[in-house]
């Protein structure tokens, strides 16, 4: 069978490659023996185990990139109590609870307390004094042209009636009596003391009282009629006698004192009076004055 020559030629280098293949490749892995360098161990002792390569971190692309995680807040926390009344707590008068407020289920706060009763501590309504003490009394006149005195210390006493009529303003009537035992009586350059005899000034009197707050200080006037008497006592009280030496004539008190509560309408006290009065005898034609001054104690309900 005849082959052409092209034909040969061109099977011949096609299967160059392969023969260079075969021929080349146990040349270079003999070279390759020979050549290479001696290992780093020996050969007994087996090289240490490399670390497990970390995985690269991985970049997200900037397009794709997750956005920043902020922190959660914390939960907001009510102040103990929030939206419940407190033990003890009273909200003040007119005061109405916000919207949405609510008590607790079953629950019932109690009561406030009760405020003090009316005319607690307060100068209203019916006006009542009571006072009693020591005081000093003086008389003098001018009788068949020689002057005249009474004097001496004895008991003072006033009692007042009345009521408010305004705030801390008092309007009443009142009744006084300060009284002197075994007065000392001067004649000219003469004195004398006359046993079992007693001399008093009697009063009675519209007056007027005003309480300052909240110090409960007081004021108090009044002008009206008084009268002196003079008492003779003896053993028997069929010798007793009481000679009125003047008419009823002028007279006029002042007193200031201060008060402290005891209750809600009870109140002590302490004060001084002075009194002031002028008027005519009865046997002689003449004037007498008389004048007091007192410390009193005294119990008052207002």
């Amino acid at each position: 069978m005849h082959v052409p020559a092209r034909s040969l030629s061109t099977a011949a280098f096609s299967a160059l490659p392969l023969l260079l293949c075969l021929g080349v490749a146990p040349a270079l892995a003999q070279s390759s023996s020979v050549n290479a360098p001696p290992p780093a161990f020996p050969p007994a002792t087996a090289p240490p185990a490399a670390a497990p390569a970390q995985p690269a971190a991985v970049v997200a692309a900037p397009d794709s990139a997750a956005p920043p995680a902020t922190a959660t807040p914390p939960a907001y926390a009510p102040p103990p109590g929030y939206g419940y009344p407190q033990p003890g707590y009273y909200p003040p008068p007119g005061y109405y609870p916000p919207p949405g407020y609510y008590p607790p289920p079953g629950y019932y706060p109690p009561p406030p307390p009760a405020g003090p009763p009316a005319g607690y501590h307060e100068h209203d309504g019916f006006y009542m004094r009571l006072s009693l003490g020591a005081g000093y009394l003086r008389t003098s006149a001018t009788v068949l042209g020689s002057s005249q005195t009474m004097s001496g210390g004895g008991v003072a006493m006033n009692f007042a009636f009345g009521a408010a009529v305004a705030h801390n303003l008092v309007l009443f009537g009142q009744l006084s009596l300060t009284s002197v035992s075994e007065p000392t009586i001067k004649t000219g350059s003469s004195s004398h003391t006359t046993p079992s005899t007693s001399v008093s000034l009697i009063g009675m009197a519209p007056g007027v009282a005003y309480y300052l707050e909240p110090l409960n200080l007081y004021l108090s006037g009044s002008v009206g009629l008084s009268m002196v008497t003079y008492d003779s006592n003896t053993n028997s009280s069929s010798d007793s006698s009481s000679t009125e030496l003047t008419d009823w004539g002028f007279g006029a008190s002042f007193m200031a004192g201060k008060e402290w509560w005891v209750s809600s309408n009870w109140g002590i006290g302490a004060a001084t009076m002075l009194n002031f009065a002028s008027m005519n005898m009865k046997d002689y034609d003449t004037r007498m004055t008389a004048t007091s001054i007192s410390l009193l104690f005294s119990a008052t309900f207002n």
